[in-house]
C-alpha cells in the first residue's frame, strides 16, 4: 500500500469516528518510516486514540448496522475500504487505487482479481469504537489511570473467584485437626486417618494450583495494564504544553518513579493480602460455627485491630506526603547536579550542592525514621492482639469443653481459624501505610496528567499539504508563565515564501521567544501566527515541527550513533540524504577523521564532542528533512571563525529553495540573509537591508561587527 493512501486512510478512519488525527500527528505518535508503514501500522495508531480493531476472516460476520463501521478488505497491496452507510442502510466497498464504489452485494458477486500470491494471506480489518456501559462508574472507560484496570477486571475476578477457594480450602485444616482430635483419636481409627490424610493432600494440591492460577491472574492484568498507563504517562510528558510544566526536571522525573510503586502494589502480594480481606470473614463464620462463644475474643481482636488503623491512619498519611515532598527535592537536586556536573566541578560549586543534598537527605532520614517507629508501634501492637486473641480463645474453649458443649478438637480448630481471621487486619495498618504511599504517588500522578497538552481529546486538526513557507504575526503578545514582564509586545512581522531573514537584538529582547512561537512550542496571548495563511492553532504541533528545520541554541544529542543523531525525526531519511546534509553542515570534515566514521558513538547529551560539533550535527539535523523553513538559532555560536567560514560558503552555494530564518548575534551570518528585522524588549524597532543595516550600526556605533553593542533604535 502506498504512504499516500495510509495517509488518506489514518485521516478518513480517524474522522468517521469523530477522531479526526492527521498524518503527521500519527507519524509523531508512533514513529515509523514510510517503507514500513502497513496495515499494521494504521491499527495501532487508530487503536492509540481509541480506536479498536480485529481481524476476521469471513466479512459475512461483520455486523453492518452501526454508523460507524468501517473496515480495510486487503489482499498483497491490493486494498479496499468498506464501510456502512446509514441513509441506505448498504455497505459500500471503495478501491483505493481507482476509487470505484461498489455495493457488497456487487463486490462479493465478483470480486476483482484477489487472489492471493501465497506471501500475504487475505485480511480484513474491522475497526470500531469499544461501547462498554460504565454508567455506574462515570468516567472510569476514559480515566488513564483506571481503564486500563477496568478493561482487564476479569482477570481481577477470576483471581477474587480463586481466592474465596483458597480460604474455604484453608477452613479444611481446622475441621482435619477436629475431626482427628473428636474422632480418630478416641476411637483409633487410623484406617480412617489414611483416607482424611489422603483428602488433605488433594485439597493441599488444589490450594496450590488455585494459588499459582491466581498470582497468574494478576501478574497478567498487572503486567497488561502497566504497558498501557506507563505508555500513556511518558505519551502525556511528551505532550504537556511547554508553557504548563511544573517543577524542574528531577522533580518531574521522581512524580514519574512514583508509578514504580504503584506499579509494584499491583504485581506484589500485598494486592492479593487485599483481595484476602473480605474473605477473612468466612472464618469468623465457621469459628462461631464450631466453637460459638469463642468467636467473642475474634471478633474483638478485629475491633482492636480496625481502632489502631484508623489511629494511625492521619499520621501515615502525613508521613507519605512529606516523604513524597522529601524524594522530589532530593531528586531535583541529584538530576540539577549530574546534569552540569562539569560545571560544579568547574566552579567549585559542590560544596553548596552537598549542603543543600545533606540537608534534603536530613529531612527524608527524619521522615523515614518517624515512619519506621509508627510502624513497629502497630506492628508490636498488632502481634500481642493476636496472642491475645488466641489465648482468649483456649481459654474460652477451655470453659466450654469442661461444660460438656465442645469437644477438645473444637479448641484445636478454633485457634488455627482465629489466626486465619485475624492475619488480614493484622496486615491492614501496614497496607494502609503502603496504600498511603501510593496514594500521595497517584495524585502527583494525576496532576501530571491533568496539565494541558498540545493535542487536546477534543480538538482536531487539519492536515495540510506542503507548506510554502509563509510566516505572519499581528499583533503578538506574549509573557512567560510567572515573568511580570511581557517577552513579546504588539509583534507584527511578514516573512514570504523562500525569504532569508535574520533576527537581531541584544540579549533578552526576545529573538528566541518568536521562534519557539513559529515552531508553536508557545502560542500567542494575544494576536495570532500564521503560516502559509493558515492560524498555527488549527495546526497540529506536530506538523508544523515536521516542516521546519530547528537548530536551537543549545544542541540537544541522545546517546547513539553521529549517523543516529543526524537523522533523528527524519526517519525517511536515506543515507544519500543523511551525507549530504553532513557534507554541508561540516559533520563530515571531523566525521571522516574517526575511523568508526558516522557510526561513532556519541555520549549521552554529546559528552566527548566539542560545542562547534554538537552545532553541525544539530545543522545537518535541521537540513537532513528538507524541509520548507528552516530556523537557526544562534547556529554558530560554539564554532571556530573557520568553521563558521566554511559552513556559510557551502550553504550559500546551496540552492535550498526553503524560507530561512536566522536569529543571531553574528554579523558574519548576515551574509546568509537578504533581510533585517531588529527586536529590542520584546518589540520590532526595524527592518530592511543587510547594507542597510550594517551601515546604520556603524554609524551609530563605529562597529559593524559588533550587533550586542548597537543602538536598537537604529532606523533601517
Amino acid at each position: 500500500m502506498r504512504t499516500d493512501q495510509i495517509d488518506r486512510l489514518v485521516y478518513d478512519i480517524s474522522s468517521r469516528f469523530d477522531s479526526a488525527i492527521t498524518p503527521s500527528e500519527a507519524r509523531a505518535l508512533i514513529p515509523t518510516p514510510d517503507a514500513d508503514r502497513s496495515v499494521d501500522w494504521l491499527s495501532d495508531v487508530l487503536s492509540d486514540i481509541g480506536i479498536g480493531n480485529e481481524t476476521i476472516e469471513d466479512i459475512s460476520s461483520l455486523a453492518m448496522d452501526r454508523f460507524h463501521d468501517v473496515g480495510l478488505y486487503c489482499v498483497d497491496e491490493t486494498v479496499f475500504v468498506f464501510y456502512f452507510d446509514p441513509l441506505r442502510h448498504v455497505v459500500y466497498f471503495r478501491d483505493l487505487d481507482t476509487g470505484l464504489v461498489s455495493t457488497a452485494e456487487e463486490f462479493l458477486a465478483a470480486p476483482p482479481e484477489l487472489a492471493s500470491n501465497g506471501k500475504n494471506p487475505l485480511v480484513i480489518r474491522y475497526f470500531e469504537v469499544a461501547e462498554e456501559s460504565l454508567a455506574a462508574i462515570p468516567g472510569v472507560e476514559t480515566h488513564w489511570f483506571f481503564s486500563p484496570l477496568w478493561k482487564f477486571r476479569g482477570y481481577f475476578v477470576q483471581a477474587g473467584i480463586a481466592s474465596l477457594l483458597t480460604n474455604l480450602f484453608a477452613v479444611g485444616t481446622s475441621l482435619f485437626a477436629m475431626v482427628v482430635y473428636n474422632r480418630i483419636i478416641p476411637s483409633n481409627a487410623l484406617s480412617s486417618l489414611l483416607v482424611l490424610v489422603v483428602g488433605m493432600a488433594i485439597l493441599l494440591i488444589a490450594d496450590y494450583l488455585v494459588k499459582t492460577v491466581r498470582s497468574k491472574l494478576l501478574g497478567a492484568a498487572g503486567v497488561e495494564a502497566d504497558l498501557i498507563i506507563a505508555d500513556r504517562l511518558f505519551t502525556q510528558v511528551l505532550d504537556i504544553q511547554y508553557k504548563s510544566r511544573n517543577g524542574s526536571v528531577g522533580q518531574m522525573a521522581n512524580v514519574l518513579k512514583e508509578y514504580e510503586q504503584i506499579r509494584e502494589f499491583f504485581t506484589s502480594a500485598a494486592l492479593v493480602s487485599v483481595i484476602d480481606l473480605p474473605f477473612a470473614l468466612i472464618f469468623v463464620g465457621f469459628i462461631w460455627f464450631l466453637g460459638g462463644i469463642m468467636v467473642i475474643p475474634v471478633v474483638a481482636g478485629i475491633l482492636f485491630l480496625f481502632a489502631i488503623t484508623w489511629y494511625m491512619q492521619p499520621r501515615m498519611k502525613k508521613i507519605a506526603e512529606r516523604s513524597l515532598e522529601d524524594a522530589h527535592n532530593k531528586h531535583s537536586v541529584l538530576v540539577e547536579t549530574l546534569s552540569g556536573l562539569e560545571t560544579v566541578k568547574l566552579l567549585g560549586a559542590g560544596g553548596i550542592l552537598r549542603r543543600r543534598f545533606k540537608t534534603v537527605l536530613a529531612r527524608q532520614s527524619s521522615i523515614a525514621e518517624e515512619s519506621k517507629r509508627q510502624s513497629f508501634f502497630s506492628s508490636n501492637l498488632t502481634q500481642e492482639i493476636q496472642q491475645g486473641v488466641q489465648i482468649a480463645v483456649v481459654a474460652i474453649g477451655a470453659i466450654a469443653v469442661s461444660d460438656g458443649e465442645f469437644g477438645f478438637g473444637a479448641i484445636i480448630a478454633c485457634t488455627i481459624l482465629s489466626g486465619k481471621a485475624l492475619l488480614p487486619f493484622a496486615q491492614l495498618a501496614q497496607l494502609l501505610s503502603r496504600f498511603n504511599q501510593i496514594v500521595s504517588g497517584y495524585k502527583a500522578l494525576d496532576e501530571l496528567m491533568k496539565q494541558p497538552v498540545e493535542h487536546e481529546n477534543k480538538k482536531q486538526f487539519i492536515k495540510r499539504g506542503r507548506y510554502k513557507g509563509a510566516i505572519r504575526f499581528e499583533n503578538v503578545s506574549f509573557s512567560y508563565p510567572n515573568s511580570p514582564q511581557a517577552a513579546l509586545k504588539d509583534v507584527s512581522l511578514e516573512i514570504a515564501p523562500g525569504d532569508r531573514v535574520a533576527i537581531v537584538g541584544r540579549v533578552g529582547s526576545g529573538k528566541t521567544t518568536i521562534g519557539k512561537m513559529i515552531t508553536k512550542l508557545f502560542v500567542p496571548d494575544d494576536g495570532a501566527i500564521f503560516i502559509d495563511g493558515a492560524d498555527i492553532r488549527q495546526i497540529d504541533p506536530a506538523e508544523i515541527r515536521e516542516n521546519i528545520g530547528l537548530v536551537s541554541q543549545e544542541p540537544w544529542m541522545i546517546a547513539g550513533s553521529v549517523e543516529q543523531n543526524v537523522v533523528l525525526g527524519a526517519p525517511n531519511a536515506g543515507t544519500d540524504e543523511m551525507l549530504w546534509a553532513s557534507e554541508l553542515a561540516g559533520v563530515s570534515d571531523f566525521v571522516n577523521r574517526h575511523p568508526d566514521g558516522f557510526k561513532m558513538m556519541v555520549a549521552e547529551r554529546g559528552e566527548g564532542l566539542s560545542g562547534g560539533q554538537r552545532q553541525a550535527i544539530s545543522i545537518a539535523r535541521a537540513l537532513v528533512r528538507k524541509p520548507p523553513i528552516l530556523l537557526f538559532d544562534e547556529p554558530t555560536s560554539s564554532m571556530d571563525a573557520r568553521s563558521e567560514r566554511n559552513l556559510i560558503a557551502r550553504l550559500k552555494e546551496t540552492q535550498l529553495n526553503c524560507t530561512v530564518i536566522v536569529i543571531t548575534h553574528r554579523t558574519s551570518l548576515l551574509a546568509l540573509v537578504d533581510r533585517v528585522i531588529v527586536i529590542d524588549d520584546g518589540k520590532i524597532v526595524g527592518s530592511g537591508s543587510v547594507d542597510a543595516f550594517l551601515n546604520a550600526t556603524l554609524s551609530k556605533t563605529g562597529n559593524a561587527n559588533k550587533l550586542e553593542t548597537a543602538d536598537d533604535s537604529v532606523n533601517v
